[in-house]
C-alpha cells in the first residue's frame, strides 16, 4: 500500500517547507507554472525536495530557490561561475538567471508523474535530455510552440 504524502503548493510551502527540509525530510511538492516545460509540467508532475546540505547539488540539476522578490522557484542549475553565483534555466525558458547559493531552499531528488513511480532527474537518461535540451536554448521557442500544439492535437 502506498503512503499518500502531504502534498504541498508553492503558497504553502514557504511557511512550511524549509522546517521540514532542515529536518531532513524528503518533502513532496506538486509543480505549478511552465517554466520547466517540457520536463516537469503543471498540476502534473511531483518533486520531492531534500536541503543542499543532504544533498550536494552540480549543473544539471533542479533546484528551488528564493528570488529577491520572494517568489519560490523551481529551476535548472545550467553552471556555477568562479565566484559561486549560481546560473539557473527553466527548460521552458530561453534566458539565464543568477542567483545566490544562499538563495537555493532544496534540491529535487525524485520525481513522479500521476501515478507512476519516483525516478531521479539524475538517472542517465534524464541527465543526456536536459543536455540535449540545453544545447537547444536558442531554438526552444519554436520548439515548444511546435509541443503545445502535438500536445493540443492529442487532446
Amino acid at each position: 500500500m502506498r503512503e499518500t504524502p502531504i502534498l504541498l503548493t508553492p503558497g504553502e510551502a514557504a511557511g512550511r517547507l524549509l522546517p521540514l527540509l532542515e529536518a531532513g525530510a524528503s518533502v513532496p511538492l506538486r509543480v505549478t507554472g511552465n517554466s520547466m516545460v517540457p520536463f516537469l509540467r503543471d498540476r502534473r508532475d511531483l518533486v520531492f525536495l531534500r536541503a543542499p546540505r543532504f544533498l550536494p547539488y552540480q549543473p544539471g540539476d533542479i533546484l528551488l530557490f528564493r528570488r529577491a522578490g520572494g517568489q519560490l522557484v523551481l529551476h535548472r542549475l545550467r553552471k556555477v561561475r568562479g565566484d559561486g553565483t549560481l546560473l539557473l534555466n527553466g527548460d521552458g525558458q530561453t534566458w539565464l538567471e543568477t542567483a545566490s547559493q544562499e538563495q537555493v531552499l532544496a534540491v529535487v531528488e525524485h520525481i513522479r508523474r500521476d501515478d507512476g513511480p519516483p525516478f531521479s532527474p539524475r538517472r542517465m537518461d534524464q541527465r543526456l535530455l536536459q543536455r540535449l535540451w540545453g544545447a537547444l536554448i536558442p531554438f526552444r521557442r519554436p520548439l515548444l510552440r511546435l509541443l503545445g500544439r502535438l500536445s493540443r492535437l492529442r487532446a
